[in-house]
């Protein structure tokens, strides 16, 4: 009776897979530039289907799978929607922004522009890298982290496989920024280093994406403060037939999700989002001696009204707990890791409102944001909470206002951008802080509380010559904060910019672009305060960036793009440690806060380098990415010699390739291989001294070698595989998705020391008898521990 009972259950379960499983799509055209509705055409890939529409244009009963749709209107350059995943009983809602063609463009819009399924823009034409929400989640190795799935792309390096320390271009993860729909978002991960941007996991839900656009070069004028790279995080419209639901079970974390209409006429829609981490208990079965834990949500919600103009409002925050493992497998590594890491929660949110005004030729967009970041660190000597072996107890907050106004408009066959931001920023600080410096034991205790204002201006112009083959974008910039005198005025920070793009034929086309860019230090290094004195205000200027980019480009047949990009990005009046004699550039991946010590702005720097990508997009169900990059990366050192910076890793290769097969199964894979950094050895000597160690629980640098030994050569493997089950109403997502398959090399070369201890846990001092200040402590010496094989899976249930 029972084997009937099951038989039937299985067969009734097999037949609700087989029942109709469809879902649709409405996709809404408009003016990339001034947002103003078209009509136009979307034509299914696959099945050569057209549908029509005007403005918005709706696709009903589609079998739930994978699709890729053109979109047409007369007199626009073609875009696509790539992997669009259908889901049953929903239908989903995209929005598409398309470009306008030239008089003459339009008579050879089938020859020349009919190839290109990248995006571009007239300022970027090459540095500018777009990556689908559908990408990033099937990519390899991700753990649908946008962050990791960067790592397929040329120019991108990073520390270890378990942090999200982004190097783009030989440059510091201080030099990275990210913005949401035209909002800044300073902190897009968990436990983020303050001063920087790394850290060991992302919290931008992959599922609000539409796209994510990557810039490594050639900065648009209207975003201030960009180095190395900027991120413009797009998200989807929310689906405006009903709420939808989708909840994410995995070992890692687990994440409610729901979109739809939130009024009758569907004029409001919301897209909303909650996670917790499980990562706690991932990491104690592992044997890791650090327990990280957290919660985030994330927000958007939308008006649309009749005359086009949209309001929104965004939310996106963060609570991060985190504890020790005292019971964590015994290794020298995970010794020395528990000597070292304070306990360090943090909380952060974004909370921003933007409303954007369709005008006569082009659109106004106004966006009001508040960012705040909260971040605490407490250490006591060999863990013990008593007041005499207190370490560090820092407690710092940054809250920042922001307004921004852009206008984009039309004069005869020019595009033109304008615009002005303000930002009214706090800085607090009260902490103590004992640490060891290149030559003293420093005691700084401090408190902050830092008020000023930052601006700035921008113009853009984009036109195309010669028969629409040259197109030329150039702009300007001015910069300012009330900080000090040497920031205060915006002539100090004028940044132009100019791109040049030639399409050679249907296939080729060549670039240039250069400019020059600005960004000012972390509020850590302009708030530090020695005798309540503002001490860095005497000597330090925004960081200067001038670079150069060139490229060639090449699109072929199905979804083939090549790129070949050479860069040289110089660097002045970058912030240096006068503590340490190193420059702010070489540091910011071990987790702790940048810039909290006496400054000045004295560093100089270059990068340099090509930059080669093969990318092709899902066709025939396959997908993949090749990119390599060879380069240098060089600051001076205290001497004004020029010396490899710690993110100088010559050669980065990836290989990223994917396919889809029958019945609902995607497998995806990356190998990644990635020349050792440049390292500074320990000294020992110094390290090995009782009272040095009792402040730095381990080994101290000596800057005098700075950078001169080479970590090793890192390669690792990440494999993903999903498989999808599809019911009526709803389906059901399995994954696997394994970083580091192997259990690859740890990338340093570094020894791990640590201090030889007694059956008490107390160090064993070699010369006991010696005076206080004389006596040191017994070393030991062990290599670093091979990199964890870090096992991710879950289930993902829509309905």
């Amino acid at each position: 009776m029972k084997v009937k009972s099951l038989l039937a259950l299985g067969v009734s379960f097999a037949s609700a897979g087989l029942m109709a499983q469809t879902g649709g799509i409405s996709i809404s055209l408009h003016d990339q530039f001034d947002n103003k509705p078209l009509s136009g055409k979307v034509r299914d890939v696959k099945t050569d289907r057209v549908y029509e529409g005007v403005g918005s244009i709706s696709i009903d009963s589609l079998h739930a799978k994978n699709y890729t749709f053109e979109i047409i209107a007369d007199d626009y350059q073609k875009s696509y929607l790539y992997d669009v995943d259908i889901v049953p009983n929903q239908k989903l809602s995209y929005s598409v922004g398309l470009t306008k063609l030239q008089a003459t463009e339009t008579n050879i819009a089938e020859v020349v522009l009919s190839k290109r399924k990248y995006k571009t823009t007239p300022e970027s034409p090459v540095s500018l890298r777009s990556i689908t929400s559908e990408e990033i989640q099937k990519n390899a190795g991700s753990n649908r982290d946008v962050s990791r799935a960067l790592l397929s792309l040329p120019g991108v390096a990073t520390t270890t496989s378990f942090r999200n320390d982004l190097l783009i271009r030989g440059g510091s993860s201080m030099e990275n920024k990210y913005y949401i729909d035209g909002i800044e978002v300073p902190t897009i991960n968990h436990f983020q280093t303050q001063g920087a941007s790394g850290g060991p996991r992302g919290i931008i839900t992959v599922d609000f994406l539409k796209d994510v656009d990557f810039y490594s070069g050639a900065f648009p004028a209207k975003r201030n403060g960009v180095l190395s790279s900027l991120f413009e995080f797009n998200f989807r419209e929310a689906r405006k037939d009903k709420l939808g639901y989708k909840f994410v079970l995995g070992i890692d974390d687990m994440q409610l999700m729901a979109d739809g209409p939130l009024s009758k006429d569907q004029s409001w829609t919301g897209l909303f989002s909650a996670r917790r981490s499980n990562l706690q208990m991932m990491f104690k079965s592992i044997g890791l001696p650090f327990l990280p834990s957290y919660y985030d949500g994330q927000f958007k919600v939308s008006k649309k009204y009749k005359s086009g103009d949209e309001l929104y409002f965004l939310g996106i925050g963060a609570i991060d707990d985190f504890k020790l493992n005292f019971n964590a497998k015994k290794t020298p590594e995970n010794d020395a890791l528990l000597d070292r890491l304070p306990i360090s929660p943090q909380r952060n949110y974004t909370l921003g409102v933007g409303y954007r005004h369709l005008a006569q030729n082009g659109n106004w967009l106004f966006t009001l944001s508040r960012n705040w970041l909260d971040n605490k660190a407490k250490k006591y000597f060999k863990n013990i909470e008593e007041p005499q072996n207190l370490i560090l107890d820092y407690h710092s907050k940054e809250l920042e206002h922001k307004l921004r106004i852009d206008r984009n408009w039309t004069m005869g066959s020019f595009k033109w951008s304008a615009g002005a931001n303000l930002g009214l920023l706090n800085y607090y600080n009260h902490s103590v802080n004992r640490y060891i410096s290149q030559n003293n034991i420093n005691n700084d205790d401090y408190e902050t509380d830092m008020n000023f204002m930052q601006y700035g201006f921008y113009a853009q112009t984009a036109n195309k010559f010669f028969d629409n083959k040259l197109s030329v974008s150039a702009g300007i910039r001015l910069d300012a904060a009330s900080y000090s005198k040497l920031t205060s005025n915006p002539l100090e920070q004028f940044s132009p910019r100019i791109a040049f793009n030639y399409k050679i034929d249907d296939h080729w086309g060549i670039s240039f672009n250069t400019g020059i860019y600005y960004q000012l230090p972390p509020f850590t290094a302009l708030g530090f305060t020695i005798n309540n004195a503002y001490i860095n205000k005497v000597d330090l200027k925004y960081i200067k960036n001038h670079q150069f980019v060139v490229g060639t480009e090449y699109n072929g047949d199905q979804n083939l793009r090549i790129t070949l990009e050479g860069y040289y990005k110089k660097y002045s009046q970058y912030p240096f440690s006068l503590r340490n004699q190193v420059s702010l550039a070489n540091l910011g991946a071990s987790g702790s806060a940048v810039g909290l010590e006496p400054l000045d702005s004295r560093s100089k720097g270059e990068a340099y380098g090509l930059e080669l990508l093969a990318q092709k997009r899902t066709d025939n169900d396959f997908y993949g990415i090749f990119a390599y990059t060879f380069g240098y990366s060089r600051f001076n050192d205290k001497n004004g010699k020029m010396l490899a910076s710690s993110w100088d890793a010559r050669h980065i290769a990836s290989l990223t390739a994917g396919k889809y097969f029958g019945r609902n199964w995607n497998v995806s894979a990356r190998f990644r291989m990635q020349s050792g950094f440049p390292e500074t050895p320990y000294d020992t000597s110094r390290s090995s001294i009782v009272s040095i160690w009792n402040v730095a629980n381990g080994p101290v640098y000596d800057y005098n070698l700075l950078n001169t030994g080479r970590g090793r050569l890192v390669h690792q493997l990440d494999v993903r595989a999903e498989k999808k089950w599809i019911f009526k109403k709803w389906q059901i997502t399995g994954y696997v998705d394994v970083v580091n398959l192997y259990g690859s090399q740890s990338p340093s070369n570094l020894p791990v020391i640590n201090i030889e201890r007694d059956g008490n846990g107390n160090g064993i001092v070699s010369n006991p008898s010696a005076p206080i200040q004389d006596q040191t402590y017994q070393l030991t010496y062990e290599k670093q521990d091979r990199q964890h094989v870090l096992p991710y899976m879950g289930i993902i249930v829509e309905f």
